[in-house]
């Protein structure tokens, strides 16, 4: 990932009329733009959509940009409102759940970088992050995955820090409560009747 100063001068350079660095920018977000975005809606194809939607409106947008060194926190603020309409939207038609259910073939595409071995794992973790509701999913994904700090996440979804604590908090609590109880399950005894 860029540093916030070559993201800074790579913005300037597009305010400036350079569109070569409007595609270095994307190359530099996308993979993690979809990731965050799968995270969000648990739906992959979803993401997609939401990501281009994301990158359109940057595109659209980036000369009204005044502090360039801003553009991380711009970006994921404009990808994490778009997240969240596509989840109240899509959650309209069919439940959140239900989304998490295809946890398994969700990975594949966006999560190929994760060894064989651990995928199945990682399904597990992503299932209980999708139990979540989206604003503290939100938080685990933009703290855990992106590497936020309290501030930029506060940032990103237009949140007092105090908001981003209690929901890093209450989400940590209830995904450790959720994946403790799949480990009890696995581990309990199978015994035949006698």
């Amino acid at each position: 990932m860029l540093t916030t100063e070559e993201t800074a001068a790579l913005v300037k350079q597009i305010q400036n009329g350079n569109e070569a660095a409007f595609d270095r920018l994307f190359a530099e977000y996308q993979l993690k733009a979809v990731r965050t975005a799968a995270l969000i809606s648990g739906d992959v194809s979803l993401a997609e959509d939401i990501v281009q939607e994301t990158f359109t409106d940057c595109f659209l947008n980036i000369m009204a940009l005044k502090k360039p060194e801003s553009f991380k926190s711009w970006f994921f603020r404009s990808l994490t409102r778009k997240a969240w309409k596509a989840i109240d939207k899509k959650s309209r038609l069919v439940p959140v759940e239900e989304l998490y259910e295809k946890a398994d073939s969700m990975l594949p595409p966006v999560f190929d970088s994760y060894p064989s071995e651990q995928r199945s794992s990682y399904a597990k973790l992503y299932k209980a992050i999708g139990r979540l509701g989206k604003k503290q999913r939100t938080t685990i994904v933009l703290y855990y995955f992106n590497g936020f700090s309290i501030k930029e996440i506060a940032n990103a979804t237009s949140s007092l820090e105090a908001t981003v604590k209690s929901r890093l908090f209450s989400a940590k609590k209830q995904l450790k409560k959720s994946l403790s109880e799949n480990i009890e399950k696995m581990e309990e005894p199978v015994y035949g009747k006698v």
